[in-house]
């Protein structure tokens, strides 16, 4: 231990730059998680979005990360042990980014620049701390510094692979929109129901302004059997493409003049101009999600494609409007102003 011990002699040689580069490394940090969190990159960062670690969002976990190394830089040359804290959090990090990079490529499949940028600080903090450990000592010190750094690393990498979670078929959100609102518009339609074709270009003018101040909700009710073709797609992209969903329904409703059978290569054709990479669910998520269409247009007793359901969670309120030519913004407002009431 007194070999570990030791690098504390370097303190009063260590250079100005190696100061400044562990601040300037927790500072961009910082920063970046800081982007992480409020969603700069809403678009590219979509899918590691839906993943968390020990609960906690991705951005959140990296504002305290560097925010607690800047706490152990304020105090690294005076302590004993601020040094080996320092080197044993950062080099769990590095571990830990190895893990969140091989998410990206095989897991998530898309790659997140805020992400990858925050992996690139974390590797430059372990350089610089890497060539104060190793420098100007023997090399049986050096392999025994080595295999430290080895440890924290493996650790960090366990403890990533054990934290990070993505959200189960249990916790999928279907709805869009204020999703703390009592009141909830419910888009009931068919994908190949010639009326509600008609009605998809209003009801997509509707969407930004129906957003703002309701929970929204599009439920696929298959009148037409070739409907369920395109389900798991549309469950998916509201479930995990919330942000982008209005453009790639659009691209779903202009596939499905084309086919009643999609592939999933037709799908990843469609849906890639806006930057979207198709995921593959798991039988359970699109079974929560059929079961949720189903119990919503059942429960509500809708009998017709195109169909919106106005409904109020608090005093069980609702309204149900019938017809692509009664599908309006007006009347939209005019039920939800009913049912809260």
């Amino acid at each position: 231990m007194k070999d570990f011990i030791s690098v504390l002699e370097m303190k009063n040689g260590e250079s100005r730059l190696t100061q400044v580069l562990h601040w300037l490394t927790a500072i961009v940090g910082l920063t970046l998680s800081i982007l992480s969190f409020i969603e700069f990159c809403a678009v590219s960062c979509a899918e590691t979005a839906k993943f968390s670690i020990f609960g906690l969002d991705f951005g959140l976990f990296g504002l305290l990360f560097f925010t607690g190394i800047l706490a152990v830089l304020a105090v690294r040359n005076r302590f004993i042990w601020g040094f080996w804290l320092h080197a044993m959090i950062f080099f769990s990090a590095a571990g830990a980014e190895f893990y969140f990079i091989w998410m990206q490529k095989y897991v998530i499949g898309r790659w997140c620049p805020l992400c990858l940028a925050i992996a690139a600080t974390v590797f430059l903090g372990c350089s610089v701390l890497l060539y104060e450990i190793l420098r100007r000592i023997d090399m049986r010190t050096s392999f025994k510094r080595i295999a430290l750094v080895l440890v924290f690393m493996i650790t960090g990498f366990s403890f990533s692979v054990l934290g990070v979670s993505r959200e189960s078929e249990a916790s999928l959100d279907f709805f869009l929109g204020k999703t703390n609102s009592p009141v909830t518009v419910y888009f009931v339609s068919d994908w190949f129901c010639p009326a509600c074709r008609t009605a998809e270009d209003e009801i997509e003018k509707i969407y930004p302004l129906i957003v703002r101040e309701a929970r929204v909700a599009f439920v696929d009710f298959p009148i037409h059997p070739e409907t369920s073709n395109f389900t798991p797609y549309n469950l998916q992209f509201l479930a995990f493409e919330k942000k982008m969903y209005p453009v790639l329904r659009r691209s779903l409703s202009q596939l499905s003049l084309k086919t009643n059978t999609p592939t999933p290569d037709q799908i990843q054709a469609a849906v890639s101009a806006h930057g979207v990479k198709l995921r593959q669910m798991n039988y359970a998520d699109i079974l929560y999600g059929l079961q949720f269409n189903l119990t919503t247009y059942r429960g509500f007793g809708v009998k017709s494609t195109p169909s919106v359901v106005v409904a109020n969670t608090k005093n069980r309120k609702q309204k149900i409007i019938e017809g692509a030519k009664n599908i309006t913004l007006p009347s939209i407002r005019a039920a939800i102003a009913e049912v809260k009431g």
